[in-house]
């Protein structure tokens, strides 16, 4: 009984000495198989990312496309309806009216050069219609309760602005009702709907951005997108290098169980 134990114990310690062993070699299908699904699962994650970051980087380039042929394109002084904002979008405008400062809106949590702040928007009567304008950036005070002045005066002018529609959040988690009780009042990422009933104006569903050289304006830096497409083909590129890495260590690995196999031999437990 006691020569059985030691030529197990013997034969436990070659196990683990051995570079593949007899019950590796019953166990290389299943482990094979665990390694093939893994890698198709990470297959999976990597491209399906590496290819939502190229679409993310063409939809980004055909809008920086579209804002340089706003800019070159023919300045126009006629508004137009929300049906026709898209074939508009980032053309140069110039109308003339007159703002109306009594009612103003603070689009709050603007986030620019890593400071938080708000883009004032302003009502301008122009003929029979009223569009809002975004005079620019602002930063946010400390204390919230403390909003800032956006005075402009009411006469009579003419502007010049670039189309664009209101900003959306990807998710919007908060209402965009208004906390304060006077004027300007701040909204987060409201709709057309929402600052038409808070103005008790009717508004279409876009705002123009003020030129960087106009009066009355605040911070802009106009850009039809924060982050270029740029960052996003840099993304695409690792998360493919990621797919590539995990293909080279499934070959590696699956030459190196099956060569173990080949060099191991077969061995049983020793009677007792």
């Amino acid at each position: 009984m006691m020569a059985s134990k030691v030529a197990t114990i013997r034969y436990l310690i070659s196990m683990g000495s051995q570079p593949y062993s007899a019950e590796d070699n019953r166990a290389r299908w299943p482990r094979t198989v665990f390694a093939t699904l893994l890698l198709a699962l990470l297959l999976g994650i990597f491209i399906s990312a590496g290819t939502w970051q190229l679409r993310r980087a063409d939809e980004k380039s055909a809008l920086e496309n579209a804002f340089s042929a706003g800019t070159a394109a023919t300045t126009t002084g006629l508004p137009i309806d929300d049906l026709q904002a898209a074939e508009y979008r980032y053309r140069r405008f110039e109308l003339y009216g007159h703002y109306l400062p009594e009612k103003q809106i603070l689009l709050d949590n603007i986030v620019q050069d890593g400071r938080v702040g708000y883009q004032v928007l302003t009502p301008f009567r122009t003929g029979s219609q009223t569009i809002l304008v975004n005079r620019g950036w602002v930063p946010a005070d400390l204390d919230r309760t403390v909003l800032p002045a956006v005075p402009v005066a009411a006469g009579d002018r003419e502007i010049s602005a670039r189309l664009n529609f209101l900003p959306r959040a990807g998710i919007k988690i908060a209402s965009a009702e208004s906390m304060d009780h006077g004027w300007p009042q701040r909204m987060l990422y409201p709709s057309r709907d929402e600052l038409s009933a808070a103005l008790d104006l009717a508004v279409p569903d876009y705002q123009l951005w003020l030129d960087a050289d106009q009066p009355d304006g605040y911070e802009r830096e106009w850009k039809a997108v924060a982050v270029g497409p740029a960052r996003h083909y840099g993304y695409a590129i690792q998360w493919f290098a990621f797919a590539a890495l995990a293909i080279l260590f499934y070959v590696l690995l699956t030459v190196r169980w099956k060569r173990r196999q080949d060099e191991a031999p077969d061995m049983d437990l020793p009677d007792d």
